[in-house]
């Protein structure tokens, strides 16, 4: 009897039906495990509903909504409720949600392990399920969009765009190409010119002036040729900076740093 005026009551404070072609999804406390604060799962539960919230496939109802509405100390009261128990899929069908999110958040060693899945309540069968690996919450997080579609069997949202550390990494490729070319050139005509001063007789020497501008030339194509090396390292460098990892595989961030080498430094670290 209490729980039918209960959810009468639940009813009666609900919004109205979601939008033609719009379901109601209900959003349910992550259940934490493994060390996880109760906090942080909290945090990520807020988190995961605004991410379905703002893909627009669902009206979203959080756990926490309905507790509001009720009271939490009252629901526990007359439905005999504990936080987190099944309870809330219970008053998820009487509002109309016709899909519960559920799942977890576990840290296993250093690695944090995020599982989400979503069930048909009216034909109490999974609809999806997804289960993600990072090493961080940070990281965890950004693989949020990939998780709830993978849950929820909706659209993946779109890859980010690597047009721009593309572009860098080929004018960067381009440029290293160029400076080298200009290198070898350089080194080849002053070989030339020491060839033959070292091997001409004295009257078949060409003017002072000659090997003086043939000089500056060959020192201009050299620094040239310098120019053109670092301006194609630092290009291929910030492509690869900058190249988004690939979240939805959950791949690591891209973690690169300038180390001392034996002609100078080097770039060393994880790439995606």
């Amino acid at each position: 009897m209490l729980c039918s005026v209960l959810l009468a009551a639940l009813l009666a404070a609900a919004p109205g039906p979601a939008p033609s072609g719009k379901p109601k999804l209900m959003v349910m406390e992550l259940t934490p495990a493994g060390g996880v604060d109760k906090e942080v799962a909290g945090a990520l539960t807020e988190a995961i509903t605004n991410e379905l919230a703002s893909r627009g496939f669902f009206t979203v109802v959080s756990s926490k909504d309905i507790r509001t509405l009720l009271g939490l100390e009252r629901q526990k009261q007359l439905l005999g409720c504990s936080e987190g128990s099944s309870c809330l899929a219970e008053l998820a069908g009487a509002i109309g949600a016709k899909f519960v999110l559920s799942g977890s958040i576990a840290q296993l060693g250093d690695v944090f392990q995020l599982t989400l899945q979503t069930l048909d309540s009216e034909k109490a069968q999974p609809v999806g399920r997804s289960t993600r690996l990072a090493k961080d919450l940070s990281t965890l997080r950004e693989q949020l969009p990939f998780s709830v579609a993978e849950a929820t069997a909706t659209p993946l949202p779109p890859a980010p765009s690597r047009v721009l550390p593309y572009s860098l990494v080929g004018v960067g490729g381009l440029s290293l190409v160029g400076g080298l070319v200009l290198g070898l050139t350089a080194l080849t005509r002053e070989a030339a010119v020491n060839n033959e001063l070292s091997q001409s007789a004295s009257g078949a020497l060409r003017t002072l002036d000659s090997y003086q501008r043939d000089r500056e030339q060959i020192i201009q194509q050299k620094n040239l040729s310098l120019g053109l090396l670092g301006a194609g390292a630092v290009l291929g460098g910030l492509g690869i900076l900058l190249n988004p990892p690939d979240v939805a595989s959950g791949s690591a961030r891209a973690s690169v740093r300038l180390v001392p080498g034996p002609n100078g430094v080097a770039l060393a670290g994880v790439l995606p």
